[in-house]
This record gives C-alpha cells, structure tokens and sequence, in this order.
C-alpha cells in the first residue's frame, strides 16, 4: 500500500492549516453562502412558511454555518460543540406547526450537499499540494458530516419532545382535525363541533394575532387567548371562540357573529388597544363551513401583508381597508405587485428624492379630493407650489390621473405600506431581486 507523503496524514500540521485555509474562506462568503442556502431550503415546501419562519430559517442557517466555520478554523472536536440557539428555535417552532420532521433532516443534508460543493470549488482555486489538499477535504467531509449527524438527533429530540408538548396543550388537541378541515381533506363536521363546542351554522370572523414584540414570546399566547375572551365578550355570541395557538409568537381565531354579518375591525381595535405588543390581521364575515375557510384565508393574506409593511401599517389590520385587498393578493405573487406599481406609477416609481415628492404630493392631492388648498396645508407648502407639481406629474404620467386614478391611489398605497422595495432604481437599474 502506498504510504501518504510525510507530514500529510489526516492530523498534520499542514492538513489541519489548509483545512482552517478553507473554513476561512466560508467565513468570507458566510452572508452570500447563507442567503443562497436559505433559498434552496425554501424550495422544500413544508419548509415555504410565513415571513417569521423565514426569517427565523435564515438565521438558523447562519448559525450553522457559523458553527461549522468556527469548528473547522479552530479544530473544535464535535463533542464540544452547542447546538446554535437560532437552530434549536426554527426546530421546536417547527414542531409546534406540525411540520414534518423528515423535511427538516433533509434541509440538513441539503446544507451538507451544498457546503461541500463549495468547499470543493474552493479547494481547487487553492494553489496546494494535490495529496495534501485531498486530506484536507476528507477532514473537512469528516467533520461536516459528524456535525450533520449529531446536530439532525439532537434536534430531532427537541423537535419530538416539543411536538408531544404541544398537542397536549390546551387549544391544541384539535389542532389536527381543524388543519384537515382548512384543507378540505375527509374530517367530519360534527366531530369537530362535538370536539371544540365550534358550531359552522353561522356567521364567522377569522383573525390571526400575532407578537409585535420579539422580546415578549413567552407571554404572548397568555395574551392572545384573553384577546379573544376579550372579543368574544364585546362581539360574540355568548359561546367560546376557537382558538388555535399556530406557534408561541402566532395563533388563529375564529369568532362565532351568529346571524350578524357586520365587519368587527373597530372592535378589534379597541380591545387591541389594550394590548400594544399584538396585531391582529382581520377577515370578512362570512357565513358556513366554506366562509370559515374563506375568513381565514382572508386574514392569512392580510397577515402577510402585515409583516412585510411592519411599522409602516397600523396594529390592526382589516381585509376590508383601503386596497388591502388587492395588495395582498398581489403579494401572493412573487414580482407580481414590483411589476405592478411601476407599470401605473411610470417615471414617479423611481427610488430618488424628486420621485418620492411626487409621490408624496399626488397621494395627499387624490386623498384631498383634488383640493389644491387643502393638499398645501396637508405638506406645509404654498398652494402655488402644489399645483405647480401636480401639473408636472400630469404631464409624466399622460392620461394616468383620469383614466387610472383608483390604479394610481392602489399603487400610492401599496409604496407607503411597503417602502421602496417596489420601485426601480433610476436609469432602469433594478434592484437585486428584481425582474
């Protein structure tokens, strides 16, 4: 058997230094390898949640990679390592969605498969040694691999230890029959009217709530559930809400109206005032099993247009309001409202100072009713200067003011709510993630 060349064994000096030569060079990409890994993660479906769970899932990924950069620059045996606390988070929030745990090993092996093919570029844009970069790269496979395996059982543990907990809780026992009932799938009506005291034969309001403040998860299912007390005191029926906690920061509710029919928003604000570190994204009244979908579905979009505005829209948020509608479902659509706004907002969807005062003075023009007067005293300037704008923006937007205007006011709208990630950068350049 051919003996390796001295000083090239899987423990030397200068295996161990290519191999930290590496892990530096991962550390560099760190932020690039995080946000590519992430996406392809994404492209596992059960993995394909909300924005929190994303968010979260990106910092999970950071932190691997950060822990597997740190073992291998520094040698740090498996045995030693701690399990990264975004990691063990994104896992035990997993559970409590009933995601499947298959799908979060295979983001694991995904990380592996993705790590070590650029791991492999890397090494061969490195003027090594071919035996001693060999060696290195089964240093590198060998303790990546220890990693994955140890970190999937540990958190395959957490993840069934959590998922135990939380069917027990209270308000999650039906947690099942009702995620089959929103998907339509086989679950009997009266079983689950029988199991939650929720009867179907009416009007419903769906809402999700959820923890504004990311420093106050532990108490903020304690607060969503006297919400919906609270609710169901000011706008129900005198019997229970259903009230289905989706994680610790996250839950769904349906309040019963009976025969009412009418929105609850103004309601929901008031008992919400009380509550400042908890939004709340409301549905329609609809009525039977199919409204009770519906509602839900309608808070859901509602919800994530929420999120992606953060500060910029209110605490409570109806379906109902102003284009709220329209723009949430245009974000359903990955690129779909991008595309949208520029294409009504012309040369004004531009990121530039000159484009966001016009912006700014044709949506208090339109939300003034045209009032010259009032506009002026809304931005602080002189009448004289508003409607010299408003003639400048006439003549850029051609026929848009008159045979566009509710297109104009959507799009006007959906800028303030999500700032300048729907426009274009001047000259046509896009920003990055842009078509």
């Amino acid at each position: 058997m051919t003996q390796p060349p001295p000083g090239a064994g899987p423990d030397s000096a200068e295996v161990r230094r290519l191999v930290a030569i590496l892990g530096q060079r991962l550390s560099e990409d760190q932020p690039y390898l995080t946000r590519v890994l992430t996406d392809k993660i994404r492209s596992i479906g059960d993995l394909d949640l909300d924005q929190p769970l994303i968010d979260l899932l990106d910092a999970s990924v950071d932190s691997n990679i950060n822990t597997i950069v740190h073992l291998l620059i520094n040698a740090i045996p498996v045995d030693r390592i701690q399990a990264p606390t975004a990691a063990v988070e994104y896992a035990l929030r997993l559970a409590q969605r009933g995601v499947p745990s298959y799908s979060l090993v295979r983001a694991y092996q995904m990380g592996q498969e993705y790590l070590m093919t650029v791991v492999l570029d890397e090494a061969e844009a490195i003027d090594a040694d071919r035996t001693l970069t060999l060696r290195a790269l089964k240093v590198i496979a060998d303790d990546v691999h220890q990693y994955i395996d140890w970190i999937c059982l540990h958190l395959l543990d957490r993840y069934e230890d959590e998922r135990g907990r939380w069917a027990t809780t209270s308000g999650n026992v039906a947690s099942a029959m009702l995620q089959g009932l929103l998907r339509g799938v086989d679950t009997s009506v009266h079983d689950f009217e029988s199991e939650t005291g929720y009867r179907f034969d009416q009007h419903h309001v769906g809402l999700v709530l959820w923890s504004r403040d990311e420093d106050g998860i532990t108490d903020a299912l304690v607060a969503m559930e006297r919400i919906s007390r609270e609710l169901e005191g000011t706008v129900g029926t005198g019997t229970a809400p259903l009230f289905s906690a989706v994680d610790r920061t996250t839950a769904w509710l349906w309040i019963g109206r009976g025969l009412r029919a009418e929105p609850i928003v103004r309601q929901v604000r008031e008992v919400l005032a009380k509550f400042p570190d908890v939004g709340a994204a409301v549905g329609l009244p609809e009525s039977g099993i199919d409204g009770f979908r519906r509602t839900h579905a309608q808070a859901r979009d509602t919800f994530e247009l929420a999120l992606a505005a953060g500060d910029r829209i209110s605490q409570v948020v109806g379906y109902d309001g102003r284009g709220i509608a329209l723009i949430s479902m245009l974000l359903q659509q990955p690129g779909a409202l991008p595309r949208w706004v520029r294409d009504v907002l012309g040369p004004l969807g531009e990121v530039s100072p000159a484009a966001a005062r016009a912006r700014e003075t044709l949506g208090a023009w339109l939300d003034h009713e045209r009032n010259f007067q009032a506009t002026a005293e809304a931005l602080q300037v002189h009448r004289n200067t508003v409607k010299y704008r408003i003639e400048r923006i006439s003549t850029e937007l051609d026929e848009r003011l008159g045979d566009r205007r509710v297109d104009l006011e959507l799009a006007l709208l959906a800028c303030r709510l999500l700032g300048d990630d729907l426009l274009r950068e001047p000259d046509g350049h896009r920003r990055p993630g842009q078509g």
